[in-house]
């Protein structure tokens, strides 16, 4: 008797205290449909620069599971977007990375104790893909090359354990879709093309179309890489700014959204699209005290000082494109913000040809010291030289 209840004792002692310095498990929250649903939403909301409605509609999720790697993730994605909404602005490039590259460190911690985790290779594949996107902004090619690698081998693996998840549509779609393109544009990766997996352009992109409906954290990027691949490479433009209109629908707050948008019209010749819609978006900007107003009008106001230019209205052109130099002289770097130039020089260049020579000059002299991957500071000198 006394053997057994020893035995118990011993039993039950070990067993608690396996339990109390054992870490706890960690969940795959993706599995669990209730958490889709907030994820999905909360996603939605950061994407419409709703941070706190975001924060709120996980925030049961993140007090229950408080050392999952998920929220640093998520507070990465948001401070993105303080990222993606000026990106002449580099002063916040270190601390994204920072975030992103302890959300990577996180799932991989993760991933080391449990390597078919599906949260954690959800994690690896954003923070890694996140990275990779902004060092390719910066034109730090081998160094995005990394990061998008490893987002890579984290989704492939992904497809091994969870190959129904809907966000791999886009990694797949992408893949298929430009292992095909690449070879056809550049005559120069033919030579390494065996290098490539098989490609496919039509399926590559109606998987991307499925990610658009259906993924829980990449649906808008499924659909913005969609408008964007239809718009620059396949020339489909009617179904691309069908796809840029749908994320400004969906996403009305969100102001890199707005701006594609209006480039899109800009391009297609639908100045009056166009003109309507910059009027109205930044009447509501203003009104609701939205943010980011001041990069909205340097670049708003420079399509529409464009379009004004080219149905003859120099007047009102002018106008706008002085809003749009002085907003740019309100945001950092100045010097090295492209519609800052842009602005400067169309002003400076329906001036010269009023003949009003000395406020010609004020504006070209700034566009012609302007550090911009351009031609408008050469531009600029030109008619400098004719002043002069």
């Amino acid at each position: 008797m006394f053997i057994n209840t020893l035995r118990h004792f011993l039993l039950t002692t070990l067993l608690l205290a396996f339990t109390l310095s054992a870490p706890a498990q960690v969940p795959e929250l993706i599995d669990n449909p209730e958490f889709r649903t907030d994820a999905k939403a909360a996603v939605d909301s950061i994407y419409n620069f709703n941070f706190d409605g975001a924060d709120e509609r996980l925030s049961t999720w993140k007090g229950k599971y408080p050392d999952h790697p998920l929220w640093t993730l998520i507070d990465g994605m948001k401070f993105w977007w303080k990222v993606l909404s000026d990106l002449q602005d580099t002063s916040h490039d270190e601390q994204f990375y920072h975030i992103m590259k302890k959300a990577s460190y996180q799932a991989g911690k993760l991933l080391y104790d449990h390597p078919s985790h599906v949260d954690g290779l959800i994690i690896k594949a954003i923070s890694n893909g996140y990275m990779a996107r902004q060092y390719a902004n910066r034109s730090e090619w081998l160094t995005s090359l990394n990061y998008a690698r490893k987002a890579m081998n984290a989704y492939e693996y992904l497809l091994e354990v969870n190959p129904g998840l809907p966000d791999l549509k886009l990694a797949e779609g992408l893949k298929l879709y430009y292992s095909a393109y690449l070879p056809e544009a550049y005559p120069i990766v033919q030579t390494v093309s065996w290098f490539l997996p098989d490609g496919n352009k039509q399926k590559g992109l109606e998987l991307i179309r499925i990610a658009s409906e259906n993924a829980i954290f990449a649906q808008a990027e499924a659909t913005y890489f969609l408008g964007n691949i239809n718009y620059n490479y396949e020339e489909n433009y009617a179904r691309a700014i069908h796809s840029f209109e749908k994320l400004h629908s969906q996403y009305p707050n969100n102001n890199y959204y707005a701006r594609i948008l209006v480039k899109a019209y800009y391009k297609q010749n639908r100045y009056d699209e166009a003109l309507d819609f910059i009027d109205r978006t930044l009447a509501r900007w203003q009104r609701d005290s939205l943010p980011y107003l001041k990069v909205m009008q340097e670049e708003l106001l420079s399509w529409k000082g464009r379009i004004l230019d080219r149905i003859g209205l120099d007047a009102e052109a002018l106008e706008s494109f002085k809003k749009a130099f002085r907003a740019g002289e309100e945001l950092p770097a100045t010097q090295s913000r492209s519609f800052h130039a842009y602005s400067g020089y169309y002003a400076g260049k329906i001036l010269y040809e009023q003949e009003k020579l000395d406020k010609a000059a004020t504006y070209l002299k700034k566009v012609a010291g302007a550090d911009v991957e351009s031609s408008y500071p050469e531009r600029a000198e030109e008619l400098l030289s004719k002043i002069r």
